[in-house]
């Protein structure tokens, strides 16, 4: 009988050792699909970055795929369709908790992997309009953001703090370069979209056209991060795009930008991603101003709890400790 105890402590202290063996990020192979937006948005171009560089780095190979953004990815996610998604933070709060956008379809199986970067609300219209408050939007044509993204739900939280509802605008629904190009061409009077500044689309006709950045007022930011307390009070500076109409900083709200995952992606290979990604870092911190934020003081910002895999690189660096 002792020899039989003896042999499952041996047996156990066996598995106990191969479980939480040391994983060799460089040689973790497989391939994992990165879930991004709009390949004029910003999403796209920093996940391309760190797709890139962690594909060259090891064997772990990620391919970027453009799509409708945060919503689409939760759902991509779920299906299995892509392994990592990129989405804002309210995203990934109102998907793990089951409320808001989410509120019907109840919560999401969704991780997360790491947070990269702030992306700023930006409310815009062609400086020629004579629109310079979000208060007189009220019977214009607006786009409120891209179909399929999470952060619709907040511009109508703050077109109502404004006392404006879907009813009183004409809504449009459009991508960063489509709601450039309608305002540059007069087709809209202005557009909510959010990334992390400068977005391409954007930046593309502000070459051509002067836009410029409505302010998101102070009560109206406290207001929404006092229901909303994911949202971060921000600022779109002066000079972001060329021909900016605004002369000083403008006051808008931010959101993490974070990666996510499903609980059916393997664990070692997000451990393997995320070690990889910061440590290849350097190679791509300069793409834009987006990646420049990206640094072990924000990568392990808690929105919703963190892949298993992830969480042990940040433990390994240091960066969780309780």
């Amino acid at each position: 009988m002792k020899k039989f105890f003896a042999a499952l402590l041996a047996i156990a202290m066996l598995l106990s050792s191969v479980a939480f063996a040391e994983v060799d990020a460089y040689s973790v192979s497989g391939d994992l699909v990165l879930g991004t937006a709009s390949s004029t948005g910003t999403f796209y171009y920093v996940g391309a970055a760190i797709g890139n560089a962690v594909s060259e780095a090891g064997k772990l190979k990620v391919w970027v795929q453009a799509t409708a953004g945060s919503g689409e990815n939760v759902q991509l996610v779920q299906s299995g369709d892509i392994q990592i998604g990129m989405g804002n933070s309210d995203a990934l709060y109102g998907a793990y908790t089951g409320t808001m956008t989410y509120a019907n379809d109840g919560a999401q199986d969704i991780q997360e992997v790491a947070a990269l970067y702030q992306s700023q609300l930006h409310v815009f219209v062609n400086a020629n309009s004579g629109i310079n408050d979000i208060s007189e939007l009220k019977g214009k044509k607006v786009c409120v953001g891209s179909q399929g993204t999470s952060y619709l739900f907040i511009d109508e939280a703050i077109l109502a703090a404004y006392g404006i509802t879907l009813d009183d605008i004409t809504p449009f629904y459009m991508n960063y370069a489509e709601a450039a190009e309608a305002l540059a061409n007069g087709d809209i009077d202005a557009a909510f979209q959010t990334g992390g500044y400068p977005i391409a689309g954007i930046q593309q006709y502000a070459a051509t056209t002067s836009f410029r950045m409505l302010p998101v007022s102070e009560e109206v930011c406290d207001a929404i991060i006092a229901e909303y307390p994911f949202a971060i009070k921000s600022e779109i500076p002066a000079g972001t795009y060329e021909n900016q109409a605004n002369e000083d900083s403008v006051m808008t709200l931010s959101y993490l930008t974070c990666l996510f995952c499903s609980s059916n992606v393997d664990d070692d290979q997000i451990y393997a991603f995320c070690k990889l990604m910061m440590e290849t870092l350097p190679t791509y911190i300069d793409t834009n101003a987006a990646t420049r934020q990206i640094s072990t003081e924000t990568i392990a910002t808690p929105i919703i709890p963190f892949n298993p895999g992830a969480e042990r690189y940040y433990r390994e660096i240091g960066l969780i400790t309780d």
